[in-house]
């Protein structure tokens, strides 16, 4: 999706930006207690996996969105711009370099065309509109090449003695047709495995049931 993303709302752009400082400085709190405070014990090398694995993440869709629409997406160019500093401390971080490198080449380029215009105290609109005029002349040929984002999905073994339950449990709180619950022994099932009968209550008073 990130490769097809039109027109991004500020906010949206603002918050993408600050999920990753948020990460970003626990990850680089993290090392920094293994490192100097001896405290491995307390935290294994995959804690810091994990932060490097979400910064990757929000990384490769930043770049998405650079890389295919960049010209339709001027609202997270400015939330770059404004959050520029965020990104050197993982500047030469062996994992992330070059998706920060990406990142930065497109900070540098239209930091320098908003700083040419030499406005005194410009407001948001202008910058946006500076933005992009120099959006016209971009092309992504600037950047890196970037990997192609790939999510990968794991199914219990078990999944299906949760999920028929579960569905049949939808079709009888949502379709036409009259069940006798006492008789439905799939809905037993899935009374037993969720603990209560609280969700098919549930269930029953989502809204929008036919």
């Amino acid at each position: 999706m990130s490769s097809t993303i039109l027109e991004m709302h500020a906010y949206v752009a603002q918050r993408i930006i600050s999920l990753f400082e948020l990460i970003s400085r626990r990850q680089q709190k993290l090392a920094s207690k293994i490192a100097h405070e001896n405290t491995a014990q307390e935290h294994s090398p995959q804690d810091i996996t994990v932060y490097e694995d979400m910064l990757s993440l929000v990384l490769e869709i930043i770049n998405s969105v650079l890389h295919y629409r960049l010209k339709n997406n001027t609202q997270l160019v400015y939330a770059l711009l404004l959050k520029r500093e965020i990104f050197a401390p993982l500047r030469n971080h062996a994992r992330l370099a070059d998706l920060i490198k990406n990142i930065e080449t497109v900070i540098d380029y239209f930091h320098i065309r908003v700083s040419e215009a030499n406005l005194k105290a410009p407001s948001t609109s202008e910058i946006l509109e500076l933005i992009d005029l120099a959006a016209r002349t971009w092309t992504p040929n600037r950047l890196g090449p970037i990997p192609d984002l790939k999510f990968q999905y794991e199914e219990e073994q078990d999944s299906r003695e949760f999920f028929v339950p579960y569905v049949w449990a939808l079709i009888h709180r949502r379709g036409f047709i009259y069940w006798t619950e006492e008789k439905a022994h799939i809905l037993n099932e899935y009374r037993l495995m969720s603990g209560a009968d609280d969700d098919l209550e549930a269930l029953h008073d989502t809204p929008g049931r036919a």
